[in-house]
């Protein structure tokens, strides 16, 4: 599929598209085609890296910075064509498959924002609530919690609580669960600090940061780092939401 086969408009439209049916595929992923897939989206949705490089122990948003940062100038255009040939190469014929064409409002770096979707297949009685919650999955989170005495704000081995794998998996049913079911502690900072407000505002999750202001999270909340959430905003939407706050 080479750049010219489409006009700006046609091109537009397939990217969105791509960028939809990704999320019902993200298994099929692995950790490098995700570091690629983010770079071609931020690059052709908002141009050339423009955002400061994370602090050394950010591992993961180190990976992905650097991998937008390496993409230098590359035109969108050339970014969206590379993001559908990724797409189509992972899953060849997508376009034809039910959904393929399924337009929607919201076409994000949804669930595949974390560099963390490479997780063992796991059978459904093996999994924790982590597990659940990584797949956006809200009526197993639910089903979990009732069944079980785990404490909703755990931390995890990478430091991080359910809260903040929902922000940055960009699930809003799930973090509606957690929030209103489970009652999580909405401002529950990670190992470096961050709440899911800094989390779903890097990511670009203009949704989730709407549903976590609506109810209460403090954006002036810093991390360990001395960063809020509107220092790690990704887009102007979730820059003036921040700023109105």
């Amino acid at each position: 599929m080479a750049e010219a086969d489409y006009d700006l408009s046609k091109l537009s439209d397939v990217f969105e598209k791509a960028a939809e049916h990704l999320k019902s595929i993200v298994g099929k992923v692995d950790t490098s085609q995700l570091l690629e897939l983010y770079s071609y989206y931020k690059q052709a949705t908002e141009g050339p890296c423009n955002i400061p490089k994370p602090s050394w122990y950010e591992m993961q948003a180190k990976q992905k910075w650097q991998a937008w940062q390496s993409l230098g100038e590359m035109s969108r255009e050339n970014a969206m064509t590379k993001y559908v040939e990724l797409v189509s190469e992972i899953d060849p014929g997508w376009t034809n498959c039910e959904g393929g064409g399924h337009e929607s409002g919201r076409t994000g770096w949804v669930a595949v924002s974390c560099l963390s979707n490479t997780d063992e297949h796991l059978d459904d009685k093996d999994k924790t609530i982590f597990d659940w919650v990584k797949e956006g999955n809200a009526e197993k989170v639910y089903e979990f919690a009732r069944k079980s005495s785990t404490d909703s704000n755990i931390i995890d081995s990478e430091g991080m609580g359910l809260i903040h794998w929902a922000a940055d998996r960009g699930n809003l049913d799930t973090m509606k669960c957690l929030i209103k079911d489970l009652t999580v502690d909405i401002d529950l900072k990670d190992g470096d600090g961050q709440t899911a407000l800094h989390y779903a505002a890097s990511c670009g999750h203009k949704e989730i940061v709407r549903f976590l202001l609506d109810n209460g999270a403090n954006p002036n909340l810093a991390d360990a780092d001395g960063m809020l959430p509107v220092d790690v905003a990704s887009g102007s939407e979730i820059l003036e939401e921040l700023k109105a706050c």
